[in-house]
């Protein structure tokens, strides 16, 4: 018995590293910083965001939030890379938030991992498990993920 509870457990493969952001962000930043300056306006950051979720322009409460968190943030104009991540954060998770609520049902959640997970070896995406606390259910028992329960999944990747 103690044999098939094992077996049915999902195993880490990979220990998540929360120093160094998911390569997704890194690849990014290299696109919209590639002479290391260090910095990258909003102009740039809403093409470049627009360019890589493949979408013709970024949504008005995504353009808001990144706005806001920009101006929170920048430096001299530009924003610096150590808030990159977060910032990336923020803005997938406004980006895929549809009904505009401010929390990720499920099927958004899922909309930000199909953005966010890596192909393994043989070309697949292996969806992850995804694993919440219970008080994240409203009284029809729809999930509703707030930011700071995505960021630290967000964190966490690769």
């Amino acid at each position: 018995m103690a044999e098939e509870a094992t077996a049915a457990m999902a195993t880490l493969e990979v220990a998540p590293n929360h120093k160094l952001p998911p390569a997704r962000v890194r690849a990014l930043w290299k696109k919209l910083d590639p002479d290391g300056a260090g910095g990258v306006t909003l102009e740039a950051l809403e093409a470049g965001f627009a360019k890589d979720f493949k979408v013709d322009k970024m949504g008005p409460a995504v353009l808001e939030a990144m706005k806001g968190n920009f101006e929170k943030h920048s430096v001299d104009g530009k924003l610096p890379r150590k808030v990159f991540s977060r910032f990336y954060c923020e803005v997938l998770f406004y980006h895929v938030d549809a009904d505009k609520n401010g929390t990720l049902e499920l099927a958004e959640f899922q909309n930000a991992l199909k953005h966010m997970v890596k192909p393994n070896a043989e070309g697949e995406v292996v969806m992850p498990i995804i694993a919440y606390p219970p008080d994240l259910k409203d009284d029809k028992g729809e999930v509703h993920l707030p930011l700071p329960w995505f960021w630290g999944n967000f964190s966490a990747m690769d």
